[in-house]
Parts: C-alpha cells; sequence; structure tokens
C-alpha cells in the first residue's frame, strides 16, 4: 500500500514537472484571458490602469521565478485582493493557466 501511495506521488510530481504541450498552452491562454489578463495584461507585465485604480502593485509575470506549485496555489488560492479561482477552475485548467504563466515568464509569449 505504501508503494502505491509513493508512486502516485511521484507520478503527481512528474506531471507538474513536465513541459507543457500546445493545447495545455491554448487552453491556458483561453483561461487567463478570460480570467487574468484584466488585471495582469495579456502580456503579464501588470495591467497600470487596473492597478491605479484598485491602487495595488500588479505583479509582472514574465519575471517572475515562481515554482510551478507556487503557482497552482495561488492562482487556486488567491492572494489579496486577487480572487481564488480554484473553485471555478478544473484541474486541468488550473495546470494550463500555471503553463501558460511560466510562458509568459520565458518570453516566449
Amino acid at each position: 500500500m505504501r508503494a502505491l501511495f509513493v508512486t502516485a506521488a511521484l507520478m503527481g510530481t512528474l506531471a507538474l514537472a513536465l513541459p507543457a504541450d500546445a493545447a495545455d498552452l491554448a487552453l491556458g491562454e483561453k483561461v487567463y484571458t478570460k480570467r487574468c489578463a484584466s488585471c495582469h495584461a495579456p502580456d503579464g507585465r501588470g495591467n497600470a490602469k487596473m492597478a491605479g485604480m484598485l491602487k495595488i502593485t500588479i505583479p509582472d509575470l514574465t519575471a517572475t521565478a515562481k515554482k510551478d506549485q507556487e503557482l497552482h496555489a495561488v492562482i487556486s488560492e488567491g492572494k489579496p485582493p486577487m480572487p481564488g479561482f480554484g473553485k471555478q477552475l478544473s484541474g486541468d485548467e488550473l495546470q494550463a493557466v500555471v503553463a501558460y504563466t511560466k510562458s509568459l515568464a520565458k518570453g516566449s509569449k
């Protein structure tokens, strides 16, 4: 039983570490555009007008060095004033947004 648990844990970790394919990035971009771009801007650098209206600093996602698990937690649980999207998005959508956000940080978008 313990071997099964360890195998499942390793498979989950591996799934988070694998590079995203084009379908994942397309889904991530679709969700990002709908849920994130109004504040974080389409390019991930932050919407200055929205930041001014909310009187906050919106982080530049292209400069993020967060690990997949950290991004997943922030997207899922939120980080005030950003709401969490864990209840609105499926697991696949969450992973796709993480992958897309990482692609913004790599400057590939």
